[in-house]
Order: C-alpha cells, then structure tokens, then sequence
C-alpha cells in the first residue's frame, strides 16, 4: 500500500517497521539504478508530495537512531495530523 502525503524536512514520521522520527533528509533520485538517492545526482529537497510518485528516500532520526526508508514506506506524517487537529478546533 502506497501512502499519500506531504512531508517536510523537519516531520515527525512513522516509518515501516513501527520505527518512527524527524526526517532530517528528503532525496529524490535522477537515475532509475539509484532507487534510494544516494548518487550525487540526486536531488535534496525540503518538502515533497508522495502523490508525484518520483523514486527515493527519506533518512530519518529517533529513538533507535538514524535510519532511512523509501518514501512508500512512510506509513503516516504525524506533523500533519497534529495540524489537521489544530485546524479543526
């Protein structure tokens, strides 16, 4: 299952494997051979919508450390249901 949402450098995320934290790096890949965005052609962005469907990854950092996943693995953007609850009272 592919999950839509916007996220920002900065988020709080809960990732696959029920590990969750604050993206510190959002990498969009340029080559399709480099699905995780680790060249030095990749691109660093500071906010992306994973409704675009571009390939790559987000590292990010928490209780278990560093770690790092592929944007359809980024099960919930916390930050943005924090938002959401504010809006609505």
């Amino acid at each position: 299952k592919d999950y839509i949402m916007i996220i920002n450098v900065g988020d709080k995320i809960v990732a696959n494997h029920g590990r969750s934290g604050e993206i510190i790096n959002i990498g969009i890949a340029t080559d399709k051979n480099d699905i995780a965005a680790e060249s030095e052609t990749s691109l660093n962005a500071q906010t992306y919508d994973t409704e675009l469907g571009y390939i790559g990854a987000i590292t990010y950092t928490g209780d278990t450390g560093t770690n790092w996943c592929y944007f359809n693995q980024i099960e919930e953007n916390l930050s943005t249901v924090d938002e959401e609850v504010l809006q609505d009272e």
